[in-house]
């Protein structure tokens, strides 16, 4: 019994875009763009913390050349955290409604690199295309490491920490007793 299986379409590039490495926000690690304001992945901000991150993150991507490919890239992968393009999820939610792509949230199709770091898909198609965008980007950041690494270091002098409980406790009695 012989069986067809259709191929799946594939509407996202299986390859890492060219416009990655020149997105300005490459040059901004210290703010979270998948979870503006926190601390790590795992950690939930407080609102205004979250606020000005994002504010911080739409500002950025404001004068970012590659902020259209950026947020069409976002839109077509339904991409549901983070700041994309200078868009959240409910301003691509919006846009999506408006012209008509599937509204971010939604899994992306098999075969892509997205549905296998994101929605956890382990098949044969999500694996390979998983290897492909690791093949690709691997190069790239040991290159990106050799560039750092040719740097020279910044010297860096550390003073030892000293714990004097005995003295902090007089200093702060006295400042109290001084009110």
């Amino acid at each position: 019994m012989t069986v067809a299986i259709a191929a799946p379409r594939r509407l996202v590039p299986r390859e890492v875009p060219d416009w990655h490495e020149a997105g300005i926000c490459r040059a901004f690690p210290e703010l979270s763009w998948v979870h503006p304001g926190a601390a790590d992945p795992f950690s939930r901000p407080l609102k205004a913390e979250r606020e000005v991150a994002e504010l911080a993150c739409r500002v950025i991507c404001a004068a970012c050349p590659v902020r259209l490919a950026c947020a069409l890239g976002a839109l077509e992968r339904g991409e549901r955290w983070g700041i994309w393009g200078g868009l959240d999820f409910t301003d691509r939610k919006a846009v999506a409604k408006e012209f008509g792509y599937e509204l971010p949230g939604a899994a992306p199709e098999h075969g892509t690199n997205s549905r296998y770091a994101k929605w956890s898909c382990r098949c044969p198609d999500c694996r390979e295309a998983h290897a492909l965008y690791e093949s690709q980007r691997r190069p790239r950041a040991a290159q990106r490491r050799l560039a750092v690494a040719d740097e020279p270091p910044v010297p860096v002098r550390a003073r030892p920490v000293r714990l004097d409980l005995v003295a902090y406790r007089r200093r702060t009695r006295r400042r109290a007793a001084r009110r």
